[in-house]
């Protein structure tokens, strides 16, 4: 994790420098009409969507207002007409949701990032086992809202697999998004949670988190979250939202994606 973050303060720069130049070009050679566009996007992505929008507004005529949240919460927003034009989910069955009631545009899924959950669980003893979280009480383990955020859902999967006592899982503590139960561990305020890799990253950078890899069990399988974002009606004709749409597959967005610890599609995990 420690070399995560030297490699993070020794590419940011270069990144930057090599987005803007790149996003420059774009928009010149393109002859783009300023635009706002407004960004629903899951809380783990919520400080990567906000580099994101920093760099395309620097290059671009365009404004971005990122509207972060748990996915399961901004998915509702929209069905209830909150005025979104693009949503940035951690799953990808909201956004085919959302396709299937008509209220964002077929065919325009993407998948963005894949995201990796783990067990965060400071001062244990050797490596973290889920098997063994059994022996905390349940409320000083603390997981995403399986009923709202994706990587909530992935946690209980994963703790369910472990055949720790359903009684047991049911007194957990849940909070509304992945991005507080890094706070909540990083307090003190719980001994153990799941945790997004990308929340820890930001921490970490932000300085708020200390962290220590081996106190940390990153999850395989179906605890890799495929993140899809989804151009929604309001945004059809938007061209701010386009635009953030097609920057979203360039190289020098990825990389600044990676760089916040996250993966794509048929790569493998570092973990």
């Amino acid at each position: 994790m420690n070399s995560r973050r030297a490699q993070a303060d020794v590419l940011l720069p270069r990144l930057a420098r090599t987005l803007y130049a790149v996003l420059v070009w774009a928009c010149l050679s393109q002859g783009v009409e300023s635009a706002e566009a407004r960004i629903a996007v899951a809380a783990n992505f919520r400080n990567t969507a906000l580099a994101i929008a920093e760099a395309l507004q620097r290059a671009s005529p365009h404004r971005y207002e990122i509207i972060p949240g748990s996915t399961g919460k901004l998915a509702s927003q929209i069905l209830n007409g909150a005025p979104y034009d693009i949503f940035m989910a951690a799953d990808r069955d909201r956004p085919q949701q959302l396709v299937d009631r008509g209220v964002a545009v077929a065919g325009s899924q993407q998948i963005y990032a894949v995201g990796e959950l783990g067990l965060w669980w400071p001062g244990v003893s050797g490596t973290p086992a889920l098997g063994a979280l059994a022996n905390l009480k349940p409320r000083s383990v603390c997981i995403a809202n399986p009923a709202f955020a994706p990587y909530g859902e992935a946690a209980w999967r994963s703790l369910a697999r472990a055949e720790i006592d359903s009684a047991w899982r049911e007194g957990i503590l849940r909070v509304d998004n992945i991005n507080l139960v890094t706070g909540f561990v990083a307090q003190g305020h719980v001994s153990a949670g799941f945790v997004a890799r990308s929340s820890l990253i930001s921490g970490m950078r932000n300085g708020s988190v200390r962290v220590n890899e081996s106190e940390v069990l990153w999850l395989a399988g179906d605890a890799a979250l495929d993140q899809m974002l989804v151009l929604l009606m309001r945004g059809e004709n938007n061209p701010a939202a386009q635009f953030w749409i097609d920057q979203m597959q360039t190289p020098s967005v990825r990389e600044l994606i990676r760089r916040d610890g996250y993966r794509f599609p048929g790569e493998e995990t570092d973990a």
